[in-house]
């Protein structure tokens, strides 16, 4: 799993592996107080694509619909460029919402972006 810091955020991304499913995962994690907090996680999996608010506890999941979604991962990217601040919002964290200046965080997620590219390519190699 590789962290991508990101202003007060930080993108942990890694292609996960379950059963006869998987792909691309993102979390987003803070820091609250001393302890690392999960925001955010999107499972771009090939058969059951969803996403979590506070995964670690409330843990709030939705699964995405498949016929409108082809690719959930350019999905989940335009989501955190476009809604992050909201979506930190509805996982009960209003605080670091109000704290996450976005243009630094498009650099963090172009890194992301980058990163299953070349998890892509080494794969399609």
């Amino acid at each position: 799993m590789e962290r991508i810091e990101a202003d007060n955020l930080a993108f942990l991304v890694a292609t996960r592996d379950i059963g006869n499913d998987g792909g691309p995962s993102i979390e987003v994690h803070t820091q609250v107080g001393d302890k690392d907090v999960q925001l955010l996680r999107f499972d771009c999996f090939r058969v059951r694509p969803h996403y979590h608010y506070d995964p670690n506890s409330m843990d709030e999941e939705h699964n995405l619909d498949t016929i409108l979604i082809e690719d959930s991962l350019p999905w989940a990217l335009t989501q955190l460029r476009q809604r992050l601040p909201q979506m930190v919002t509805h996982a009960g964290y209003p605080e670091v919402a109000g704290a996450i200046r976005i243009t630094s965080v498009a650099t963090g997620l172009d890194e992301v972006e980058a990163f299953f590219q070349k998890e892509s390519a080494a794969q399609s190699a």
